[in-house]
């Protein structure tokens, strides 16, 4: 169990999937400790989840994704923090007793590992990607300076990042967030990479509700505010995925 670490998952709604989640992260190996951020479920988490290291906080209203990761910023005191998707699922057994202790070794600021987007999670799935990815099993880390990053599974070495402008944004409420975070790393030139040898699965379509308003208004807003988002986009987008 590394003390240091904290994983946190935002949870609005979409109970079974985030359930199933959670599991996976115990079911890896994994024993740090897990914030679970409520962001007013109905019904709620809180009684639905056992776990022996485990933080359920909870707001009654959904303030969206961005806004919950900042207050989850200020909630965390570990020197790494997770931010995980509740419908990402991290495959590779003892991934953070490998990636924490390569991020310090390498003065490593942010990291994230080969991720697919798959439509549907179950065991089938499961195996079959286990199948495929096999060779990975044991083997030394290696990772990649140039692989396209994404938001759905993302370590940070928390202590340091909030030295940085590390808040996302008030303008923007669902989307970029994962952007910002990048963003500050790539422009403060410090080290991100990609874990090529190691995997987690994604399930599309499930994190957001139908919120197209909230989603306008963030592209808007982006588009008067974002000059950040222009300085740095070619540099994120550009790149291949793992």
């Amino acid at each position: 169990m590394n003390k240091n670490h904290t994983i946190a998952i935002l949870g609005f709604n979409n109970h079974k999937i985030t359930l199933s989640a959670l599991k996976q992260i115990r079911k890896t190996g994994c024993k740090d400790h897990i914030l679970f951020f409520d962001n007013g479920s109905l019904p709620s988490f809180e009684k639905l989840i056992n776990d022996s290291n485990f933080t359920y906080y909870r707001i009654e209203n959904n303030i969206y994704v961005n806004p919950a990761w900042n207050k989850i910023f200020n909630l965390v005191n570990s020197k790494y923090l997770t931010l995980l998707n509740n419908d990402c699922f991290i495959e590779s057994s003892q991934y953070f007793d490998d990636v924490i202790p390569n991020m310090e070794k390498n003065n490593i600021m942010l990291t994230s590992c080969k991720t697919k987007n798959i439509k549907f999670y179950n065991s089938f799935v499961q195996l079959l990607y286990k199948l495929k990815y096999l060779r990975y099993n044991n083997k030394p880390l290696e990772y990649s300076f140039t692989s396209r990053r994404q938001g759905w599974l993302m370590t940070i070495n928390l202590e340091s990042y909030k030295k940085l402008d590390y808040k996302i944004p008030n303008y923007l409420k669902v989307w970029y967030g994962d952007d910002w975070i990048w963003s500050q790393i790539l422009l403060n030139n410090l080290n991100s990479v990609i874990y090529t040898n190691r995997y987690a699965l994604h399930v599309r379509a499930t994190s957001t509700s139908k919120i197209p308003d909230i989603i306008q208004s963030d592209v808007e807003n982006l588009e008067k505010y974002g000059d950040w988002y222009k300085q740095i986009t070619e540099v994120m987008h550009s790149k291949k995925y793992a």
